[in-house]
C-alpha cells in the first residue's frame, strides 16, 4: 500500500466525533477533522504559488486520536500529515452498478512548526572555490603500431 505525506498549516481541528456503528452491539466509530491550509508558499517570499488549497483530513482509531490529543494542535502550526488512499468496492442501490468509495485514511501527523515561532531562513552558502579548468592539448597523441615503419596519422587503427 503506498504512502504519502502533506504538509500544511493548521486551520482548524475538531472534537472527538462519535458515530454509531451500523452492527448492532459495536462500539461507536470515533473520529476528528483537521483542517489545514496546504497552499504551496514561496520559502524566501512567504507569498502563496498557485490556487489555494485547503482541505479537510479525518483521523480515526485511539492511537492516531491519542497521539494527536498529546500534540495540542493549534491555529497556525505547520505539520506533516502521513495518509492512505483506500478503495472499497460496493454496489450501489439505486442503479445496481459496481462503484469504487475512495477515503483517504490518516494514520501519523508530526509538528514541523509552531505557530508563532519564526523558521529561521537559510544561511547563504558561500561560492564553490573556482575548480581549474582542463587545458586543451595540443600535443598529437602517438598511437603504437606493430610496424614502427608506418606512418602515425592520429588513427586508433
Amino acid at each position: 500500500m503506498a504512502e504519502f505525506k502533506l504538509c500544511g498549516r493548521v486551520i482548524a481541528l475538531s472534537e472527538v466525533k462519535e458515530i454509531p456503528s451500523s452492527e448492532a452491539g459495536k462500539a461507536p466509530i470515533k473520529k476528528r477533522e483537521l483542517y489545514m491550509d496546504c497552499t504551496r508558499i514561496d520559502y524566501y517570499t512567504h507569498q502563496p504559488i498557485g490556487q489555494e488549497n485547503k482541505v479537510v483530513l479525518e483521523f480515526g482509531g485511539d492511537k492516531v486520536l491519542d497521539k494527536i490529543a498529546a500534540l495540542s494542535l493549534q491555529r497556525d502550526d505547520v505539520v506533516a500529515v502521513e495518509f492512505n488512499i483506500v478503495g472499497t468496492p460496493y454496489k450501489d442501490k439505486q442503479t445496481g452498478r459496481n462503484k469504487v468509495f475512495t477515503s483517504i485514511r490518516c494514520y501519523d501527523v508530526e509538528v514541523l512548526q509552531r505557530a508563532g515561532t519564526q523558521q529561521a531562513a537559510p544561511a547563504p552558502q558561500p561560492a564553490p572555490a573556482p575548480q581549474p579548468q582542463p587545458q586543451p592539448q595540443t600535443a598529437q597523441a602517438t598511437v603504437q603500431t606493430q610496424d614502427n615503419n608506418e606512418q602515425n596519422d592520429g588513427l586508433p587503427f
